[in-house]
């Protein structure tokens, strides 16, 4: 019950969608760049170029805007890891690089 009034903020912004939310489930890195890139207006970006997203992942245009705009740059040259979970410390970055 405590994620209840952040839920139902985040529905009603479109960020997440469905009829439960499990407020303690990790979060990965792909879905923390899709809340951001939704909060922006879900931007069109250039492809990014990393191995391990395809232009078919459903996060593929957050992942690309997300670069785009220096929030990220991936975990390394080639790879963003969108599905590895998003430890605080890449959370807390990313929120950085949008609000400046």
């Amino acid at each position: 019950m405590i994620f209840f009034v952040a839920a139902l903020w985040a529905y009603e912004k479109g960020l997440v969608s469905g009829d439960s939310f499990d407020g303690s489930s990790p979060c990965t890195r792909a879905q923390a760049v899709t809340y951001l890139w939704k909060l922006a207006g879900s931007p069109a970006a250039p492809a990014a170029d990393f191995a391990d997203v395809s232009a078919s992942d459903p996060y593929a245009g957050a992942v690309a805007w997300a670069e785009q705009a220096g929030i990220t740059a991936g975990t390394s040259d080639t790879t963003f890891s969108p599905n590895d979970t998003c430890t605080r410390g890449q959370i807390v970055m990313f929120l950085y690089r949008y609000m400046a």
